[in-house]
């Protein structure tokens, strides 16, 4: 990880790559961005500092992710801290969360105080702005979610990435096209309002990074908002109205 091929940079772009890495593994995707594939098809991801040895995880919770995460203190990285989305990733942990801030060298953990049901470990607030964010140029919305609440996170650095939570779905990796949907959250409230989330969402991005599915590469100024008036129709799941 520590070393840069800018060939393999831009061939990672794209599904193919990231379908055939192996589960557990950091997969370097864009500069100083990686991808580890977890359990029942979610997936977490590493921003590393442009010092070279600060790591901020995000979703790195789920099963299979443990020695990747070790393998990175080992390696002489500073994990800063550990951002989780969404109420899911918090449900499916490889273990508790005290275990795994040990496994990332004592790092603290952040996720909404509506999703976090751990008494025995003190997970920060992820809505509260600290230095560590500011480390790392990411800022952090709230979305509505099945339950709980999902919190987007934005980083500035690769021409803006979005890592969306369960917010948004990226198509399977088994299937043709990579198109982003919206997931249902069965209910017309919530529905509404993770639509109006989406269709106010005003942040520049090239790259979408779901918790599960296809990411996005290389958005072009219109394609990123040909994909938000998607996220944020209320047609249906996923978009199509011809209105927006």
């Amino acid at each position: 990880m520590k070393s840069i091929d800018k060939k393999e940079v831009i061939s990672s772009q794209s599904a193919e790559f990231i379908k055939q890495g192996e589960e557990g593994k950091f997969l370097k995707m864009v500069s100083d961005t990686f991808i580890i594939k977890t359990a029942n098809g979610t997936q977490g991801y590493a921003i590393r500092h442009l010092n070279m040895h600060d790591m901020l995880l995000i979703d790195t919770t789920g099963e299979g992710a443990k020695d990747a995460i070790k393998h990175l203190v080992e390696e002489g990285y500073k994990i800063s801290a550990i951002l989780i989305t969404n109420k899911e990733a918090l449900r499916n942990t490889y273990a508790s969360l005290k275990e795994i801030s040990q496994d990332a060298g004592g790092a603290p953990i952040y996720s909404h105080p509506m999703n976090n049901s751990d008494s025995s470990f003190e997970v920060k607030d992820i809505n509260t702005k600290n230095k560590i964010f500011d480390h790392f140029s990411i800022s952090v919305d709230d979305f509505p979610s099945a339950s709980g609440e999902n919190s987007v996170i934005y980083c500035d650095i690769n021409e803006g990435m979005v890592f969306a939570g369960n917010s948004a779905i990226g198509a399977s990796y088994d299937e043709d096209g990579d198109t982003i949907t919206r997931p249902d959250l069965k209910s017309e409230n919530k529905n509404l309002s993770l639509a109006e989330s989406w269709r106010t969402y005003i942040r520049e991005f090239r790259y979408l990074f779901p918790y599960k599915g296809k990411p996005k590469f290389n958005l072009e100024e219109g394609e990123q908002t040909d994909l938000i008036q998607k996220l944020g129709s209320t047609s249906y799941p996923g978009g199509g109205n011809p209105n927006l």
